[in-house]
């Protein structure tokens, strides 16, 4: 599909998606791209008459069974979001501002600021005294591990900000610190900024991106520095990642969104198109097949993972910050449609054909026009009558080139005979 600035909708997306988009101004939108009235219509889930300044949404992820949404701004507070009742059942208040991640698990929550200190606090008993953990000096990034909701990872710029995991359930107990690599040739220290950090489908494997334009794979199983690592010297900041299978799915500060394979970190093996601006977060559906963006040039847009072809492109009126993409409520049980995937392998094909449908319904039809080009030659007969043409004159000119030729030597040979005599 061909790069545009308006909204599209690609009629091979069947899936039941809802997108849940923060943006710098603090509203909280919702999406549903798969309603046949109007797919690009946006609906407000925060009163928009209420926002300040400081409401920009920071931090945005699901809680429990995903059935709630928390949502962390610039400011002391978090909001917890009912998928239920679409509305905002509770507001936490914290100590530090603002907020660069959030998780729960049982009935805490757990949330990272952007002055390097993690905060947990009980949802249910407020008497239980609440603890608070450094990580650093300038946290960027905090994510909760999907497979044991009490891990969480933390990363940010600088050498004492590295990634580190956290078991929340055990006091804040620090399980693992990374290693940076080995200083350069001229015996200077590698410069770190992790701008995100994910788990990939386990515990001990996290991935990191960075603004200084690398990607790095780290087992907490076999040692502290990265054992898979992507670097580039042209100018590639990464701003948000997301990891699913073997693959991790990037966004960089140029408008640019890579995937990269774990088992092969040399090159990025996909690339998609369509931004224009910056990408600010990144987000996988439950099934790994379906990647949603969320773009400071206002734009939110739905990418295959596999195909790379856009699918669903919405303008949301404010630059989104963060993104969220789940199946809607009806759907969860539904298996997948093998429909739309064979679809999006024939995509090009099918659009083909619309075009050819939507020529011939609009077009009036002339009936000496179309007389006219069927009584015309087609092009092999036109150049089989050219060759046969071309044989007979070839053949005739040799004929004719031979006699005169004959001619001359004769005229020749005579006038030389009359030279001798005289």
């Amino acid at each position: 599909m061909k790069w545009t600035t308006s909204n599209l909708k690609n009629p091979n997306y069947n899936e039941n998606h809802e997108l849940y988009v923060g943006t710098s101004t603090g509203s909280f939108k919702r999406f549903v791209p798969n309603v046949e009235e109007n797919p690009f219509a946006q609906r407000n889930l925060y009163d928009i008459n209420q926002l300040e300044k400081d409401d920009r949404v920071t931090a945005l992820s699901f809680g429990n069974d995903c059935s709630e949404i928390l949502i962390g701004r610039a400011k002391q507070n978090a909001q917890l979001h009912s998928l239920h009742t679409d509305k905002i059942e509770r507001t936490i208040d914290f100590k530090f501002a603002p907020v660069v991640g959030l998780a729960r698990f049982d009935e805490y929550l757990v949330a990272g600021f952007s002055n390097g200190q993690v905060q947990r606090i009980s949802l249910e008993n407020s008497s239980e005294s609440e603890f608070v953990v450094s990580s650093g000096d300038d946290m960027v990034h905090l994510r909760q591990c999907p497979t044991s909701p009490n891990l969480v990872a933390t990363g940010g710029k600088g050498r004492k900000n590295n990634l580190k995991i956290f078991d929340m359930a055990a006091d804040g107990k620090q399980l693992f610190s990374s290693k940076n690599l080995p200083n350069d040739y001229l015996q200077l220290e590698v410069p770190v900024w992790d701008s995100d950090v994910g788990f990939i489908d386990s515990p001990h494997i996290l991935a990191t991106c960075s603004r200084y334009g690398y990607v790095r794979v780290y087992d907490t199983r076999k040692q502290r520095r990265p054992v898979q690592c992507f670097a580039t010297e042209e100018q590639m900041s990464f701003a948000t990642l997301t990891a699913h299978g073997n693959y991790i799915y990037t966004g960089t500060t140029m408008g640019a969104m890579k995937a990269f394979d774990i088992r092969r970190m040399k090159t990025f093996v996909h690339t998609y198109k369509g931004f224009t601006g910056a990408i600010s977060d990144v987000s996988l559906d439950s099934s790994g097949k379906y990647l949603a963006s969320a773009s400071l040039d206002r734009y939110v847009r739905v990418h295959h993972v596999d195909s790379t072809v856009l699918l669903y492109q919405c303008y949301v009126k404010s630059k989104a910050t963060r993104i969220l993409i789940r199946e809607s409520a009806g759907s969860l049980n539904c298996a997948p449609n093998d429909e739309t995937e064979k679809g999006l392998v024939e995509i090009e094909s099918k659009s083909s054909k619309v075009n050819d449908e939507d020529q011939k319904r609009y077009e009036p039809e002339d009936k000496e026009y179309e007389d006219m080009f069927k009584n015309m030659q087609t092009v092999c007969e036109i150049e089989d009558n050219d060759e046969t043409e071309g044989e007979t004159e070839s053949a005739e000119d040799t004929e004719n080139n031979t006699k005169t030729g004959y001619k001359r030597k004769a005229e020749k040979h005579v006038g030389k005979k009359k030279r001798k005599k005289e």
